[in-house]
């Protein structure tokens, strides 16, 4: 069902994306400054460190260390160094990094680095809007310059790809390829999209294993020539990385990922199942954070995140989808399920979901007759940092499962696309 006057989807989005940025802030800091509370956190840090493009180095110091390490000991073990920060990431991931020293650049490694997070935040933004190009085009529409717009406003508020770059957070990249990869998954008009999707995949599993279940999707909703590039290229990568770190340094990851599903940390930036536990039984940090402090083991906690892990990932794969399997909301939801899955999600890993927004929205949210009130609270949740719950609802019992808001959100999104396909599917007005 759509509307008698389409545009009307303009004023809309527009309406939403401004009172979603000036509410959360622009609200929340004039509240505080009424109550004497001095200043919420808020995007101010990352958004100044965005213009002048300039960022931490969460995920670049641990992997320049690495070939550090590498080079001046060839022969020990690269994940058993106890110089630095511990490496997470699977060696091919470090190849392009091997690349810019080849070239000469290891004197500006951080400071290329720093370009490619930021030109990669507006590749999220450029993809998003090719994507909702493509999607208007499909029911005879056009992007207007109100939508435009209203794209702008609400990337320019999304606090999860923001505050990854302000990290220097690998993640960021990976939004950014993930908008590739639906926009590619999506236009039928760019020659071999489904390979080119497949090989965002295989890169995107080398910096995040995680992503290995967009595989097994590839696989089970039976897209041949998507998961035979993805399986070529990361056997390319895999190959060079086996050239050149070694056999044994490579399969040494399998020790780390086994370590790692077993420690977690509680801070209310891991906006998983696992953090969400840990703070509700006051185990571990919280407000604080640092970089070496693990929560205990708690076999409950354990075991309940394991199962919620399973049942997330089942969910996502063996949904019965319909007229949607194989879509961009298919793969958009398991996407979303192998980030929120993991014992380890923090917040700047959720900026894959500013595409599958853009996709809900544009390819079913602005055509339907009711206003979509839960993708709107669905995207309010995930875009914005909404600090006072984590600063007020810490130490109160029950309450402060609320800060886990962000992985709450992203399962409401979920939910969403799952609900959107079967109302396709039955030929029922479509609902958000």
């Amino acid at each position: 069902m759509t509307f008698a006057h389409p545009e009307s989807h303009d004023r809309r989005l527009l309406w939403y994306a401004l009172g979603s940025v000036l509410l959360v802030n622009v609200g929340i800091w004039a509240v505080y400054h009424l109550l004497g509370l001095g200043s919420p956190a808020n995007m101010k840090g990352d958004w100044i460190s965005f213009l002048h493009v300039r960022q931490w180095t969460d995920s670049w110091l641990p992997m320049l260390k690495s070939l550090d390490y590498f080079r001046d000991h060839p022969h020990e073990p690269i994940y058993y160094a106890k110089l630095y920060d511990t490496l997470i990431y699977p060696l091919p991931s470090l190849l392009p990094m091997v690349l810019l020293r080849r070239l000469g650049l290891q004197p500006h490694e951080l400071r290329v680095l720093a370009w490619l997070n930021w030109l990669a935040c507006f590749g999220v933004l450029g993809f998003s809007l090719v994507l909702a190009r493509v999607e208007l085009r499909r029911r005879g529409g056009s992007l207007s310059l109100a939508s435009v717009f209203a794209v702008v406003v609400v990337w320019a508020g999304f606090y999860p790809l923001f505050k990854g770059y302000g990290l220097g957070n690998a993640s960021t990249l990976l939004s950014c390829a993930f908008a590739a990869l639906l926009w590619a998954w999506t236009d039928d008009r760019l020659p071999g999209n489904e390979q080119i999707a497949g090989t965002l995949i295989a890169a995107m599993t080398m910096v995040k294993p995680q992503f290995v279940l967009l595989v097994v999707w590839l696989a089970l909703r039976k897209k041949w020539s998507a998961l035979v590039s993805c399986l070529l290229f990361a056997g390319v990568l895999f190959a060079i990385s086996f050239a050149y770190f070694g056999v044994q340094n490579n399969l040494d990851y399998l020790a780390i990922l086994s370590s790692l599903s077993h420690k977690a940390q509680s801070h209310y930036a891991n906006q998983s199942m696992f953090g969400t536990l840990n703070r509700m039984t006051f185990h571990g940090e919280n407000l604080p954070y640092h970089p070496f402090v693990y929560s205990p083991n708690i076999p409950w906690i354990y075991r309940t995140t394991v199962l919620t892990s399973i049942v997330l990932t089942a969910a996502g794969l063996f949904f019965p989808w319909g007229r949607l399997r194989g879509s961009a909301g298919d793969l958009g939801a398991m996407a979303i399920l192998s980030v929120a899955a993991s014992p380890m999600a923090w917040e700047h890993h959720y900026g894959i979901v500013f595409a599958v927004l853009t996709w809900a929205w544009f390819a079913h949210g602005a055509w339907q007759s009711r206003r979509p009130w839960l993708l709107a609270l669905a995207a309010f949740l995930t875009c914005n940092a909404l600090t006072p719950i984590h600063q007020f609802l810490s130490g109160r019992v029950g309450w402060n499962v609320l800060q886990s808001y962000l992985y709450f959100g992203a399962l409401l999104l979920v939910f969403l696309l799952m609900r959107l396909a079967r109302s396709e599917t039955d030929g029922k007005p479509v609902r958000l």
